[in-house]
């Protein structure tokens, strides 16, 4: 494939060589290496990140003829006989047609424009100051994970080893100045959590911090032969943590994308879990609002099985009456038909009237204007009626599925009672 100096340096800072070589059905190394024998400028390590992240990079300009042209081809080498003066590009004065570019599309919109710093020098002073003490030579370390622990209390919080200090450090200097631009407070270390740092996002506490995926190796301790140790090293995956003390989220390196990359994602994801907290702390005042309801709803439930009780007690109660007054006529119409040839025929006589006085004053059947006929009611519509003649004071109740809530306070009465009693 030929192409210009001009056309190809256009295309290597328009697309990364990985699209241009599948759009050119071509190998990366022969672009990649045919630039560099030409003195073409290549993008530096990161140029697309930043481009992918909103930020712009600097593009050196093309030395040179631009119109010289240029041949891209797969070779077959051999190993190391093929010297660098056979590999010198062909000149011809005709100009090859011009492959058209391929804009680079990355793989998310973009984020909005972000200052990263490239060095810690560069850094937020919060960073610079964690940076002197994580990368001390006499910075502690965990004593299990052998990650560097801060020397300071008031810095702030990362778990990496010393090999991932500055990189872990940049980019938490990324991940606050994106918090600086949204207008979210931290607070670092937090108070809640001394190993995390905290972001106050619409009054929400999110904790936060970057941890280090370490390598654990089993070997030999070194104080007594027959036990073993661990070790760990670090492989430079670094992971974002957040979320409440019960509940963290990881976004991590991958194959794909590293941290650099995925700011907008942790950003997205602190919002998202911001939006969650919320819900829940919204459903949990919601919940104790319906419970707060719901105990002022027992005491209506209680007065109305109250009242069913009083009404199931009065009949007993009538029944008890009537089976007594009862028994006493039957007693005295025996008394009556048996022979009494004795003295005392008087006295048998007025005592037999008083126990017939006494069975009609204790019959209820003999003393109806005096008796309550009252009747159980069904509890829904017991405790709808008193809600409705107070409504000054039961109103909020409404809010209430009766039927339900009253069937939960029954249950929840009714094993009281039952605990009562054991």
């Amino acid at each position: 494939m030929e192409i210009t100096r001009q056309a190809l340096y256009e295309a290597l800072w328009s697309s990364p060589r990985k699209e241009l070589a599948s759009a050119w059905d071509i190998n990366q190394n022969a672009i990649t290496s045919t630039s560099k024998r030409q003195g073409i400028p290549l993008p530096k390590p990161g140029h697309w990140t930043l481009v992918a992240m909103g930020k712009p990079s600097s593009q050196p300009v093309l030395p040179g003829d631009p119109d010289v042209t240029v041949i891209l081809e797969d070779k077959i080498r051999k190993p190391r006989k093929q010297k660098a003066a056979s590999e010198e590009p062909k000149s011809d004065t005709q100009k090859p047609q011009t492959p058209s570019p391929i804009a680079f599309v990355p793989s998310e919109p973009p984020g909005p424009l972000r200052d990263p710093a490239v060095s810690i020098s560069g850094a937020l002073p919060t960073i610079r100051k964690a940076y002197k003490l994580y990368s001390s030579p006499k910075a502690a370390r965990d004593y299990k994970y052998q990650h560097v622990l801060p020397g300071s209390a008031e810095v702030i919080r990362i778990a990496v080893m010393p090999e991932m200090v500055e990189r872990a450090l940049l980019l938490m200097d990324t991940i606050l100045r994106e918090f600086q631009k949204s207008q979210w407070k931290t607070q670092i270390p937090s108070e809640r959590d001394r190993n995390k740092n905290s972001v106050f996002v619409e009054e929400v506490e999110i904790l936060f911090t970057i941890t280090e995926h370490r390598q654990q190796e089993r070997v030999k301790s070194e104080s007594r032969w027959t036990t073993w140790e661990y070790s760990y090293r670090s492989t430079g995956t670094l992971r974002f943590q957040f979320g409440t003390s019960s509940w963290m989220h990881e976004i991590k390196d991958n194959k794909r994308k590293k941290l650099e990359e995925r700011i907008p994602e942790i950003i997205d994801g602190i919002v998202q879990e911001v939006a969650r907290v919320k819900q829940v702390e919204t459903e949990r005042k919601k919940r104790e609002h319906i419970e707060r309801l719901e105990s002022r709803l027992s005491d209506l439930v209680r007065k109305a099985l109250h009242y069913n009780q009083q009404c199931e007690q009065r009949l007993n109660h009538f029944i008890a009456k009537h089976e007594e007054a009862l028994r006493i006529r039957n007693l005295v119409e025996t008394i009556r038909g048996a022979d009494c040839p004795d003295q005392r025929h008087d006295e048998r006589d007025d005592w037999l009237k008083w126990l017939e006085a006494k069975a009609d004053t204790i019959d209820p059947t003999k003393n109806q204007s005096s008796l309550d006929f009252s009747v159980p009611k069904d509890l829904v519509a017991q405790v709808s009626s008193m809600i409705e003649s107070d409504l000054d004071a039961y109103s909020p109740l409404k809010e209430l599925d009766l039927e339900a809530s009253i069937s939960k306070t029954v249950q929840r009465i009714d094993l009281q009672e039952s605990w009562k009693y054991k």
